[in-house]
């Protein structure tokens, strides 16, 4: 008798990319914050970035104890705001929004490339 084994692979995301991770998705929701306000983005835009910042926090605990699912979930929640964040360049945002958004476009490809590294290897 044949038996097949498959590999399955353990996600694991560190615990530095997983920080950055978190205080972006918190950012993502304050930026609700400037709703009503004449610097706000287009509603929808509001909602799409503060429901991005949610899903990240929702996967962040999955993610971190092997859910290769809720890792995919992380980065890509994570990409996306960053790639809506350029907006901000392009609308000539008040200097202050640019500033928030530089950051969360700097972070984002930080954690990345945190997240790329292998891990050290543990003292015994």
């Amino acid at each position: 008798m044949t038996t097949f084994r498959t590999a399955t692979r353990t996600a694991y995301l560190p615990t530095a990319p997983a920080g950055i991770f978190a205080l972006l998705g918190l950012i993502d929701v304050a930026l609700l914050g400037v709703i009503g306000s004449s610097i706000a983005p287009p509603l929808a835009v509001s909602l799409v970035v503060a429901a991005l910042g949610l899903a990240t926090l929702a996967a962040l605990i999955p993610a971190r104890h092997g859910s290769q699912a809720a890792l995919v979930t992380v980065v890509a929640t994570r990409v996306i705001s960053a790639l809506l964040a350029v907006g901000a360049f392009i609308a000539t945002a008040p200097v202050w929004i640019m500033a928030v958004e530089a950051f969360v476009i700097v972070a984002t490809l930080a954690a990345l490339v945190l997240l790329r590294r292998p891990p050290r290897p543990q003292a015994a």
